[in-house]
């Protein structure tokens, strides 16, 4: 695939720019990943997995975190006010959102479309909307026939994990994974200050960590949500991992997390795609552990030939390379009633 040649009309990023590091990651920021995000944006407002592909809201929802997270350097247009018309118009009857134009069902992008809408205060009653669902919505493995059935065939069971805990899925009424669950825990905090979230929402939050410890993996590490099978020990994911580290970051000084950002730190330079990349970046420098040499593997992986350009990494990459991380602050007045 041809690469993309980004632009260089940008003007300079505000503020102070400090070390040659921050410069180089800024340059990139302005005039790569924000270029290519706001030319891949559709006509209907949405952006697709890739420039000119049909628009989703995973992939949307993104491009406006990573918008916005930049909002200083954006040209003059309404390229954000479009990509929430897209979502707005998106929403699904019951507050939920589809995986794709043609579906009628909502899922786990749900949380991304929440998180991409909370400070779009004309929209706050579909955010509201949004994570009620979200509170209500419990994956198969949350039902009592689900555990019951789990418990009789526990002599042939080959995964180590419990059954006590749940939390999101990516298929309604299917079992949870940890990237969703990640992801739902991840919105609900943005959504609230800490402490101002109803009882039965703290509870829901508690159980989900409680899943997300429990399906670590030995020594370190998450990967879909299968920590142990037939005794062999599960082999974790850098996305999975950095999404379980986000979401668990208020137990920053647990053992479990220092043992994860450990296995991160030893193990990013083993994948090179930029989606890997993007992610132990911003995972890494949240924990305070990040390495320089990531950000230049991150802005090489780019310069490849034929790397292939997806919304989604490029909108990790521009977190990444953001300089501060508002999109994981909570925002004040976006609780679910």
């Amino acid at each position: 695939m041809r690469a993309f040649v980004p632009m260089d009309s940008l003007p300079p990023a505000p503020g102070n720019l400090g070390d040659v590091e921050s410069r180089r990651g800024i340059d990139f920021l302005e005039r790569t990943c924000i270029p290519y995000l706001c030319h891949a944006q559709n006509e209907d407002g949405g952006w697709g997995f890739q420039r000119g592909s049909l628009s989703r809201v995973e992939s949307t929802a993104w491009a406006l975190l990573a918008l916005r997270e930049c909002v200083s350097i954006l040209p003059q247009d309404n390229i954000e006010e479009r990509g929430v018309h897209f979502l707005e118009r998106s929403q699904l009857q019951d507050g939920s959102w589809p995986s794709s134009p043609e579906s009628h069902e909502g899922c786990w992008v749900t949380s991304l479309a929440c998180w991409a809408l909370l400070r779009q205060e004309r929209v706050a009653d579909s955010v509201v909307r949004g994570i009620d669902w979200l509170c209500n919505d419990r994956p198969g493995d949350a039902g009592l026939r689900w555990r019951l059935l789990q418990r009789l065939h526990s002599n042939r069971q080959v995964s180590s994990q419990s059954s006590s805990y749940y939390g999101w899925s990516w298929t309604p009424k299917t079992a949870s994974w940890v990237e969703p669950t990640s992801f739902g825990l991840l919105v609900l905090r943005a959504s609230s200050p800490a402490g101002t979230l109803p009882a039965g929402v703290q509870r829901r939050q508690q159980v989900a960590e409680a899943m997300l410890y429990n399906r670590m993996c030995p020594g370190g590490g998450w990967n879909c949500g299968n920590p142990m099978v037939y005794g062999v020990p599960g082999v974790p994911q850098i996305s999975s991992t950095v999404w379980a580290l986000l979401a668990l970051r208020k137990h920053a000084e647990r053992s479990e997390n220092q043992q994860s950002v450990d296995w991160l730190e030893a193990n990013w330079g083993r994948s090179q795609t930029p989606a890997s990349l993007a992610l132990a970046h911003i995972a890494l420098g949240l924990y305070g552990r990040l390495d320089p040499s990531l950000g230049d593997s991150l802005r090489a992986a780019y310069s490849r030939e034929g790397v292939l350009w997806r919304v989604p990494e490029v909108a990790w990459a521009a977190l990444a390379f953001s300089g501060h991380q508002s999109w994981l602050a909570p925002v004040p007045g976006g609780k679910p009633s």
